[in-house]
């Protein structure tokens, strides 16, 4: 599939998984998690969901739920993905956000105070 096929199937899968776990989930701890993107594979058979959690505590846990929920979360995918298959899902961890804080902190630190839109 040509790499834009890929791209549109991976935008599809982020913004219908983000609906799904805002709306139709009955887990309340997936509220705090947010799809920060998906990587499909070539043969679109695979999918990597890549999430952040805040407050990041518990994630290994929480990841492991979201894997065990897969089949419902593929399942409400398949209903709109005009594809033969629905790709296999895995979440993963994103953990780039989990210092961004400490880098807001250091960078108030180094900045002049005029420059942070005072």
């Amino acid at each position: 599939m040509k790499k834009s096929g890929k791209t549109n199937l991976s935008s599809l899968v982020h913004r219908r998984l983000s609906e799904v776990l805002l709306f139709e989930s009955n887990d309340p701890r997936f509220s705090n998690v947010t799809i920060s993107r998906v990587e499909a594979s070539g043969n679109l058979t695979l999918a990597k969901v890549f999430v952040s959690i805040f407050p990041p505590e518990g994630h290994d846990d929480l990841i492991k739920s979201l894997n065990h929920a897969s089949g419902f979360f593929s399942r409400q995918l398949g209903q709109v993905l005009n594809t033969r298959n629905t790709p296999q899902l895995i979440f993963k961890y994103d953990s780039g956000f989990d210092h961004s804080d400490e880098i807001e902190t250091l960078l108030k630190g180094v900045l002049p105070e005029d420059s942070r839109g005072h």
